[in-house]
């Protein structure tokens, strides 16, 4: 019997990052890109609503909050969902992954409100399927803070000749992350996913969740601390090859000892390959986070750069050659003759005299869409392919007397 894995944080930094790595407008490092196309949005966003950012946003904003929301307050709860790879595999393999997301969305409804949980993302396309949920921290009732204060005033016999509304609303990750509720958060998700044979971790168990910037920060000061291991080595090696130096032209007597310090040497010189072989190791471990941490400063530089190389990877998809999609990044139509392939379908579509080209979707927006013949492209392979289907009804289509509901 496995168990669940239930990590609530509250994010730190640029929470757009969170977000694009959440919704795969960048490539993570450690995600099988060809399973991208199997993950799925579990939680719609409401009209006008683009992404999980301005989600968080919406819901900011439509709560009713009175109060005013400092800069450096927490906006939304990242939580991750999951269990132990080889069940998870398992509950996927029985075809019971649609259930464990719909139980996971109630779990999360339930226990957060509603309209609070603003987004919530299934991952199949790294190891171990989970989800991404996103909770803004929006709370009624009287602060955990103002009550304990309260309680000290009325035993000290103090009056308060001013009370707030308790049951406005507020935006407090506080009064969420308090050590019952993560207990009972514990307690009641194991409780929810024990139909899928899992269980509660060990409680009060002292191992902690790193995260992946912990990780390979954690890989960086190993790094360095093999490098000043090596530069001591080193050091080492050097004061015995001079110690060999001195004993060279000694009597017989300290033929002995140069043997030993020869032997010692080697010893050392193994060290040594073995330190640099780890820390060779390690750089190649280290290189992947950095490479991915420069692209995504670059899409934060950039952000038309992450649109027109998604459009670059549409046309790529769909069959275009690279200098075919060079001149429709000029902003020129260009004539297509042949087939196009539609990779949400898998199939090809044979297309003739047909124009191509690149258009914003709208002036103040930032989003490309590629059309063909003034149509959006994703929605002529749609037509398209219910065409198909439609063709292959007509043609299997009953008998007569089947069709009549007639009976022998």
């Amino acid at each position: 019997m496995g168990f669940v894995v239930l990590h609530i944080q509250k994010p730190k930094g640029n929470d757009a990052r969170t977000t694009a790595h959440i919704e795969r407008t960048v490539d993570p490092a450690n995600a099988d890109q060809s399973r991208t196309y199997l993950n799925e949005n579990l939680i719609p966003y409401p009209n006008g609503v683009k992404d999980r950012t301005n989600a968080i946003q919406h819901r900011i904003e439509t709560a009713g909050i009175k109060r005013k929301i400092s800069h450096n307050q927490v906006r939304a709860l990242q939580i991750m969902l999951s269990g132990t790879p080889e069940d998870m595999h398992r509950i996927q393999a029985e075809g019971k992954l649609d259930e464990w997301s719909n139980d996971n969305i109630k779990w999360l409804q339930d226990t957060f409100g509603k309209e609070n949980v603003v987004s919530a993302v299934l991952h199949l396309d790294e190891k171990t399927p989970h989800i991404h949920a996103t909770v803004v921290p929006i709370v009624t009732g009287e602060r955990r803070k103002a009550k304990e204060k309260n309680k000290q005033e009325n035993q000290q016999g103090k009056k308060r000749y001013r009370k707030k509304d308790t049951n406005s609303s507020r935006l407090c990750a506080d009064d969420i992350m308090t050590k019952d509720n993560l207990k009972l958060f514990q307690d009641t998700y194991a409780e929810s996913m024990a139909k899928y044979g899992l269980q509660r971790g060990i409680d009060g168990s002292e191992a902690r969740h790193i995260s992946t910037p912990q990780y390979y920060r954690d890989l960086y000061a190993k790094n360095q601390d093999l490098k000043e291991d090596i530069g001591y080595l080193e050091e080492q090696k050097q004061e015995v090859y001079d110690k060999v130096r001195d004993m060279y032209d000694r009597k017989d007597e300290a033929r002995e000892k140069f043997l030993n310090l020869h032997e010692y040497t080697q010893q050392k010189e193994a060290e040594i390959s073995e330190a640099e072989t780890r820390l060779e190791r390690l750089r190649q471990e280290y290189k992947p986070y950095k490479a991915q941490d420069d692209i995504n400063l670059l899409f934060e530089v950039l952000p038309t750069l992450s649109e027109r190389l998604r459009i670059a990877q549409l046309c790529k998809d769909i069959g275009l050659a690279v200098d075919t999609i060079k001149q429709l990044f000029k902003a020129e139509s260009v004539s297509v003759n042949g087939i196009l392939h539609s990779p949400e379908h898998n199939q090809d579509f044979n297309v003739q005299d047909a124009k191509l080209q690149i258009f914003k979707e709208r002036d103040d927006s930032d989003k490309l869409l590629l059309k063909l013949n003034g149509q959006n492209i994703i929605d002529w392979f749609k037509q398209k392919y219910q065409e198909v289907k439609q063709t292959v009804r007509t043609y299997v289509k009953p008998p007569e007397n089947k069709r009549k509901g007639f009976r022998q």
